[in-house]
């Protein structure tokens, strides 16, 4: 048997066994060197076209500041500027918004300050909107395209096609200045070059089988660098793929060899080739955003000095080397921006649960930088707090002494227990009341990221531990706030499990101390400068900084779920029972409302349980015994299932799990893969029941009826869509079919 009978016959016996479209045609001419094939959908192209037409109608209305559009006409500003920001989402949409805007002109020398401010003439609206409106209408022939190449009829193709044009959701967020149309459409086309890929396992190794594999890692890529959501598709296509692979094993004629270059041409398409396009599109990235912004106190010290002016002008000029006399602000290096910090204010003497204190002076970390944020550092031996001749550097391993650069009081820890952590340590700046508390603040110098044992402590590059010489605690932040007596700052301790990220500091701002005046804050702000040299980071340490800075919590989102008038829990969202108020009119009732269809989302809900009704009917059978199909289209029942019923509750469960603010957009991924079960679930009633006669007309009336429904709905609910019909209150009274929506009236 030759190798290509191999693939042959196995590549038919996987499309029976595991779903797939039927067969085409063998078209694979062995005596032809180059041949191309050309097929039009006449269907595919009138879907396009309408799609075209409802997205791109009156584009540019309402031309004012649509809901999210704050955020990304702000990202896109600072993206022709070049001026970094920080955003939770990978930046590759914002990176095409940008390259449109840069195309026509657009300077970016624009603020948006609120939802609903007038866009001023020259800001490309059509033009932003229009990328989105593209991406948008696409979703509709693709949508028809993937239901088709998974063995679904045409006319099953249609019907998800139908849907998805006809959904008042996904057309809202088609018309403005938004992701989402980007990342449902590298979603799709992730699906869809995983199911032209399967047509071609009879042709292992030709140029159609490497070009729709290379298409569907670049589509996963791509939809990853957009939103990370794309990352569940990811999953879907890898275990179809790691699946048929499984199959493939059982094969003995197939060589170990042959299998290993199978299994290095999957991973290196649907693995690497997506972090090669995620690495790409950061580089880009971080190459292009050069200079200080907004955001930049998010980052670190480090990753701010390397940018144009912020931090970079400040720190200009100031020693690189911090030693004895040194004045220093200690920032924290991971996690929120805050500064070691002090005040002439004390601890309470007891605290509500009636512990005491030590009643010392406040130690906090405070998230803006202040003067009462400098430090003096002290050699233990010596009385001076100034430089005195040549600056001696402090090393890893020495000891120091912190001094409160305003009120000359040295940072100090015991045996207290801290005010909102008992089980660590109070931190505190020494007073001497004369009682039996002597002063403990020796702290010894770690470096965290020394190159050796003698290493010196340098200003923004070193990541520093402080290590109480008395007691082996290492100062850190709880990131516990403080009530009103510590000025809602945040609890500063030591705590005896050092190696952890809440314990690392880094110099910020650093100045020498050569002269010791009696007017502390004066004294700070004349300290004279020594050259140092710009920060340089490499692409690496920007990336993981940058990584590290995306996973982590978003500072106040577990209050602000309650807080967000629109926001919604995945519970609410299969029968959409709440709306977003995107945009109001403010001479009229006009509004834009992102709204789903209820025709299409009830319909989803329902195809949802009768699935799962009929596969576990089947299942229950099959047990028995009983094969009520045949074996072909149970395989394209399960592999439906596998695929678009994977993928809903793959892209819909996680929410569950997620402490940020969620809306109702967010169901949108799994809505498309819904749609998708929906089309296979009409695609197999019409195949099951193609021999009873009964069921033709019956057929025929539920199908019409249902179209009907869903056009009606969308065209009574696209007031709120377009947002260019003015209202009468009586008006939206009536379109208010669920009590639980809440449109606006504020004009009579």
């Amino acid at each position: 048997m030759t190798f290509n009978s191999i693939y042959h016959t196995w590549g038919k016996k996987a499309d029976a066994w595991l779903g797939a479209a039927p067969d085409l045609p063998d078209t694979d001419n062995t005596n032809t060197a180059f041949s191309v094939n050309c097929r039009v959908d006449i269907v595919q192209i009138l879907l396009f076209a309408v799609s075209l037409v409802t997205r791109t109608w009156q584009l540019t209305l309402p031309r004012a500041v649509v809901f999210d559009e704050l955020h990304f006409s702000k990202f896109v500003s600072l993206y022709v500027q070049k001026i970094f920001f920080f955003d939770y989402h990978p930046p590759l949409g914002k990176m095409l918004l940008a390259a449109v805007a840069s195309y026509v002109g657009y300077h970016g020398n624009i603020d948006f300050d609120r939802i609903g401010a007038e866009y001023p003439p020259d800001m490309p609206v059509y033009q932003l909107r229009l990328v989105s409106a593209i991406f948008g209408s696409l979703l509709v022939p693709l949508t028809y395209q993937i239901a088709v190449e998974a063995g679904l009829s045409q006319w099953a193709g249609l019907f998800a096609g139908g849907m998805v044009l006809f959904d008042n959701g996904l057309l809202t967020q088609s018309r403005f200045i938004l992701l989402d149309s980007a990342l449902f459409f590298f979603i799709l086309m992730s699906l869809l070059g995983l199911l032209k890929f399967r047509r071609c396992y009879n042709r292992p190794f030709s140029v159609r089988w490497f070009v729709w594999l290379i298409l569907t890692g670049a589509s996963l890529g791509f939809a990853v660098s957009t939103k990370y959501v794309g990352f569940f598709t990811a999953l879907i296509v890898i275990y179809v793929i790691a699946k048929d692979f499984w199959e493939m094993l059982a094969y003995k004629d197939i060589s170990d060899v042959c299998l290993l270059e199978h299994l290095c041409a999957r991973a290196g398409a649907l693995i690497v080739l997506p972090a090669i396009i995620y690495l790409s599109v950061f580089y880009v990235h971080l190459c292009t955003l050069t200079r200080a912004g907004p955001h930049d106190n998010i980052m670190s010290s480090a990753f701010q000095a390397s940018l144009e002016g912020g931090l970079a002008a400040i720190t200009k000029g100031q020693p690189l080397q911090v030693s004895y006399g040194s004045q220093i602000t200690l920032r924290h290096t991971y996690g929120r921006p805050c500064w070691l910090h002090s005040h002439t204010h004390v601890y309470p003497i007891r605290y509500p649960d009636n512990r005491g204190s030590s009643h010392q002076q406040q130690v906090t970390c405070y998230s803006f930088k202040d003067i009462q944020n400098w430090w003096i550092v002290k050699h233990p031996n010596r009385d001076t707090i100034t430089i005195e001749g040549t600056p001696r550097p402090v090393r890893h391993g020495d000891l120091i002494q912190l001094v409160h650069g305003i009120t000359r009081r040295a940072l100090n820890s015991h045996d207290v227990a801290a005010p909102l952590s008992p089980q660590c340590q109070e931190v505190s700046c020494y007073i001497d009341y004369n009682v039996s508390m002597p002063a403990q603040y020796l702290w010894k110098v770690d470096i965290v990221n020394r190159a050796d044992d003698r290493e010196v402590w340098q200003t923004i590059k070193s990541n520093v531990r402080l290590v109480h010489a008395n007691t082996s605690y290492a100062l850190k932040v709880s990131w516990k706030q403080l009530p009103e007596w510590g000025f809602n700052q945040l609890e500063v301790v030591t705590d005896k499990h050092i190696n952890q990220q809440d314990t690392v500091w880094n110099v910020e701002e650093h100045r020498y101390t050569t002269t010791e005046s009696e007017d502390p804050a004066k004294e700070l702000s004349k300290a004279p400068l020594i050259p140092l040299q710009p920060t340089q980071l490499s692409f690496w340490e920007k990336f993981w900084e940058v990584q590290l800075k995306m996973i982590q919590p978003r500072p106040g989102d577990a209050d602000a779920i309650s807080e967000h008038k629109y926001s919604s829990s995945p519970l609410e969202w299969p029968l959409m029972t709440r709306n977003i108020a995107y945009w109001l009119s403010p001479t009229s009732n006009a509004q834009v409302h992102f709204l789903g269809n209820p025709a299409v989302w009830y319909t989803v809900a329902v195809a949802l349980f009768l699935y799962l009704a009929i596969l576990t009917f089947y299942l229950l059978r099959q047990r028995r015994a009983v094969y009520d199909i045949p074996k072909k289209e149970w395989s394209r029942f399960v592999f439906a299932g596998e695929i678009f019923l994977g993928g809903y509750f793959l892209h819909y469960l996680p929410f569950f799990l997620c402490d940020s603010t969620l809306f109702l957009y967010n169901y949108l991924p799994a809505l498309l893969y819904g749609i998708l079960l929906a089309a296979a679930l009409v695609d197999h009633f019409i195949r099951v029941t193609t021999g009873i006669a009964a069921f033709r007309p019956c057929s025929v009336v539920v199908m019409t009826t249902l179209s009907a429904i869903v056009i009606w709905s969308f065209c009574q609910l696209s007031v709120f869509t377009y947002g260019s019909t003015q209202l009468s209150p009586n008006e939206i009274k009536q379109l208010q079919w669920l009590e639980s929506w809440d449109f606006i009236v504020h004009k009579p």
